[in-house]
């Protein structure tokens, strides 16, 4: 699926659990067809998901597991 990169976020905290949680939030709109104009969300990458050099507005196709996560992202 095709998306239009607005934002990038780095992640890195420490949950309630002691857990390191590192990765990278980013934020894209797309078309949906119970949106009129572009619907948008955001996703979160773990760090073994690399994003390939973009910006905001760049194209982006996001493949996803069966539980709705990123497994793969590359620049349009």
């Amino acid at each position: 699926m095709q998306f239009k990169l607005l934002g990038i976020q780095p992640i890195n905290f420490t949950n309630k659990n002691g857990e390191v949680i590192s990765g990278t939030n980013i934020y894209v709109a797309y078309a949906d067809e119970n949106v009129t104009g572009l619907k948008s969300d955001k996703f979160f990458l773990k760090e073994e998901i690399n994003l390939p050099d973009c910006k905001p507005n760049d194209n982006l196709q996001l493949a996803f597991d069966m539980r709705g996560r990123v497994i793969n992202i590359e620049k349009v």
